[in-house]
């Protein structure tokens, strides 16, 4: 009978583990798929940049330096948002079916290195958007008179450092210790485990003292 409550319990358990690993996939997919959606926006903003006309004809006019840096930078935040938006993809599609599809303890490993896979994608995404940046000043050179040049790059300036400043701040306020390692996950396991076993214990003791008490009454 113990050994039953025992395998009851620990079903139990394991159930409500699965029930909150699936909630936390969740929230990772739908993170992937918002970071992708913008990543795809600023992709097409990208190959505008790099086949507009009038660009090309601005860029041809321009200066070899110039020229490096305009292509440059249009082209490295068109590959980074590119690899943001398939890496997001595979990682949204291939995740949760390995987790339903893959052997005993597969939720947990999926979901383990979705967390993994999510910080490169963001920092894809960062990177991309600052080579934007950078390519929205260079075209203000190129297109503008320097008067109008001038005043577009301050704008650019203060704006990247306010979102600098504020992904800093956000970051901060809603940084989790240990959510992004891999070490902090084993310590994790190992509390995970002890609180199992601590309400396998409790659970086990409640039955036995109840079949106690049945028995005195009858």
């Amino acid at each position: 009978m113990l050994a039953a409550d025992r395998r009851a319990v620990d079903s139990e358990l394991q159930a409500q583990a699965v029930q909150i690993k699936n909630i936390e996939m969740e929230n990772l997919d739908r993170y992937l798929q918002a970071v992708g959606t913008q990543a795809a926006l600023i992709t097409g903003f990208a190959i505008t940049i790099v086949m507009s006309s009038d660009l090309i004809q601005a860029t041809n006019e321009a200066s070899h330096l110039v020229q490096v840096v305009h292509y440059a930078t249009a082209v490295s935040c068109l590959c980074l948002e590119f690899y943001c938006v398939q890496n997001s993809t595979m990682v949204s599609v291939f995740g949760p079916t390995y987790a339903l599809n893959g052997p005993k303890g597969s939720m947990h490993s999926a979901v383990r290195a979705m967390k993994e896979e999510r910080m490169t994608i963001l920092y894809a995404f960062g990177g991309g958007a600052i080579c934007l940046g950078l390519s929205q000043t260079v075209t203000a050179w190129m297109l503008m008179r320097t008067p109008a040049a001038i005043v577009s790059t301050v704008i650019i300036a203060v704006t990247s450092y306010v979102i600098g400043t504020s992904a800093k701040r956000i970051g901060r306020k809603f940084h989790l210790k240990g959510d992004m390692g891999t070490g902090e996950d084993d310590h994790k396991k190992v509390h995970a485990n002890q609180y199992l076993n601590g309400m396998l214990v409790q659970e086990t003791t409640r039955g036995i003292d109840g079949r106690k008490v049945e028995g005195v009454v009858l």
